[in-house]
């Protein structure tokens, strides 16, 4: 029997290993194969009519489906809300058929499926729960077995010295000691850092101060250890800020109405470290930032929004904002958008995410996908 062993440290902000347990433990009814494009899951075949405002279904556990997805959308805490609560209707006519009716045309409504927040709960995955608790979760498929173990920062150093792990997260600030490792994997996610600023709560002159001197290079280099590309945009084409904006920032933040900026962050490892070091920039150059923790009154939040499937459309619905979900080609309404949000600072993007991973040269197989999922029905341990 393969035994494969991961360590699984919330503490380390690693969101992406709760979404694999998920995965292995049930099925969606759509997936995404190695290039991202949709592929059969419990669903077999699909087709839109009506403008692409109403999307047919042939699914196994049809009811099970249209359930969890009416389930989802009811869930205020859920990140995946947003994939189906704008639905006008979600239904079943029978256990083969899922219908869903849209207000809106969404031409790439399939991927809302191939989320794990669209998985029936009745309907089994690739792998069964054997025990599970706050410290360890084992999963099992015939003669392979996962354990996923919850451990710290210097114990999962410690695990991936002794070789007591498979793959392991390589904590904040130790991916340099690893560089020099073929074991070592990072991969960017679709996924980015970014500061959104509540509607109307602090004016557009000190929102373009904030985004104009944000110190994306530190943040780059610290958080995402240069592994990641510092963010000027969400999804069009802005590469770079010009140098200007800075220097022209720096020039009017004396004008500026003094204001204190509340900023909420949630009680997430990484992102405390990095926005503190977004602070200090701010701070030097004359700016009021104030951190708050997540759910007291703030004026603006630091977030990872991360999509939830392989598309840019699902980093735009999180933050509500409009992401073109009818057009065929949606590359000139996303460089309109990213103009608009340069000129109005109501996001400001930071940096992507990447995720670096140690893993074994034993597990063969092992990809890791824009989301930072693993599919590990397709994981063969050798020697």
């Amino acid at each position: 029997m393969a035994t494969y062993h991961w360590p699984l440290d919330p503490a380390l902000a690693r969101a992406p290993d709760e979404t694999r347990i998920a995965r292995a433990l049930y099925a969606t009814p759509l997936r995404t194969d190695a290039s991202g494009r949709v592929v059969p899951g419990l669903c077999t075949a699909w087709r839109a009519s009506g403008g692409f405002r109403v999307w047919t279904f042939t699914c196994a556990h049809a009811r099970a489906i249209a359930g969890s997805l009416r389930r989802v959308a009811m869930l205020r805490a859920s990140p995946g809300r947003w994939l189906f609560a704008g639905a006008s209707s979600i239904r079943a006519p029978s256990d083969r058929s899922l219908v869903v009716r849209l207000p809106f045309a969404w031409r790439r409504f399939p991927y809302a499926l191939t989320a794990i927040a669209a998985a029936p709960r009745s309907a089994p995955g690739p792998f069964h729960l054997v025990r599970g608790s706050g410290s360890a979760v084992e999963l099992r498929d015939g003669g392979t077995r996962l354990v996923f173990r919850r451990l710290g920062r210097l114990a999962t150093l410690r695990a991936i010295r002794r070789g007591e792990v498979e793959e392991a997260p390589i904590p904040l600030g130790d991916v340099g000691d690893f560089r020099s490792s073929p074991a070592l994997h990072v991969r960017r996610l679709l996924a980015v850092d970014a500061l959104t600023f509540r509607p109307d709560a602090v004016p557009r002159s000190i929102r373009r101060a904030y985004a104009d001197t944000a110190n994306r290079g530190d943040y780059q280099a610290l958080v995402a250890e240069d592994e990641a590309a510092a963010a000027y945009g969400l999804v069009g084409h802005s590469n770079s800020l010009d140098p200007a904006a800075f220097r022209h920032a720096l020039s009017t933040i004396r004008s500026l109405p003094l204001r204190r900026v509340r900023i909420a962050v949630p009680a997430d490892a990484t992102l405390q470290y990095g926005v503190r070091l977004l602070l200090a920039q701010w701070r030097e150059v004359g700016l009021g930032p104030t951190l708050v923790p997540a759910g007291a009154p703030a004026d603006a939040a630091f977030v990872r929004d991360a999509a939830l499937y392989p598309q840019d459309e699902a980093l735009l619905r999180p933050l509500g904002l409009d992401a073109a979900l009818g057009a065929d080609d949606q590359r000139p309404a996303f460089d309109r958008l990213d103009a608009q949000l340069r000129a109005s600072a109501s996001v400001v993007p930071i940096s992507w995410v990447a995720d670096a991973r140690w893993v074994s040269p034993r597990l063969h197989g092992w990809r890791e996908d824009v989301l930072g999922d693993v599919d590990y029905t397709r994981v063969r341990l050798g020697t």
